[in-house]
């Protein structure tokens, strides 16, 4: 077993607080995002699917928490195209003349934050599991 207690302070402070950082990142990303013009342009990007067009209207775009909430529903979609487009939740054309650097900008966001959130529940288990002193 892994006793993460025995590691040195200079290899233990960097394991426990990089996952913070790397979540935030994502999240900070995701955040710029939303309060930037690329917000609109994504909007814009999605004119034939039904469903995004609904999460718009039911959240709303003028608050930040709404454009949060709207970007993150949009980039579940981006990273699961074909069975977003399968389920009819985005229409394929539109996928495929969404902005490659927005693309990009989404995937990397949401990538962020999967593995800063893995990574912390991975900490949390290596403490959890380690012996008490």
């Amino acid at each position: 077993m892994i006793d993460i207690t025995s590691w040195p302070p200079i290899i233990v402070i960097p394991f426990v607080l990089l996952p913070f950082v790397i979540t935030f990142s994502g999240i900070f990303m995701e955040v710029w995002m939303a309060r930037s013009r690329d917000f609109d342009l994504i909007i814009a990007s999605q004119p034939n699917s039904g469903w995004f067009q609904q999460q718009v209207l039911f959240w709303g775009t003028t608050r930040l928490k709404s454009r949060c909430i709207v970007l993150s529903t949009f980039s579940g979609a981006v990273l699961y195209p074909k069975l977003c487009v399968r389920l009819g939740m985005v229409d394929a054309e539109d996928m495929l003349n969404f902005p490659p650097h927005l693309r990009r900008r989404l995937l990397l966001s949401s990538w962020l934050i999967i593995i800063g959130c893995a990574w912390f529940a991975i900490v949390l288990a290596l403490i959890k599991l380690s012996p008490t002193r």
